[in-house]
């Protein structure tokens, strides 16, 4: 009986400290499939260094022709995670446009490659 005490609190510990890690998990946008036959229309790095107590962003556009239409729009995280999210906006999968907006969190910045693919 008198363990039993120290056990639940080690455990208690254990769990807890767990439960404080920060998710590492990463914010990329994919959106579509990259099939055969596609092509990289364009490619787009976007950087911003992190400034204290502010939230930065950017937007990324592609505008083709009549006759192109996109099949995926990939944008990936480059480097160690910065805590950022990138979005669709307008245009996307199916249009000749896409809008992508990256931003940061608060007084970190980014650095995304954004892909737009199609046909």
């Amino acid at each position: 009986m008198k363990f039993l005490l120290p056990v639940l609190f080690l455990t208690l510990a254990v769990v807890c400290n767990g439960a404080v890690l920060p998710s590492v998990s990463r914010a990329n946008l994919n959106v579509g499939y990259i099939q055969p036959g596609d092509r990289l229309l364009q490619r787009t790095y976007l950087y911003q260094p992190a400034r204290p107590n502010t939230i930065q962003y950017q937007d990324f556009i592609y505008r083709g022709n009549y006759s192109t239409r996109i099949t995926a729009v990939v944008a990936t995280d480059v480097g160690y995670t910065q805590y950022a999210s990138a979005w669709i906006i307008s245009g996307g999968v199916g249009y000749n446009n896409v809008t992508v907006r990256v931003q940061s969190a608060r007084g970190y910045g980014y650095y995304y490659a954004v892909d737009a693919w199609g046909r």
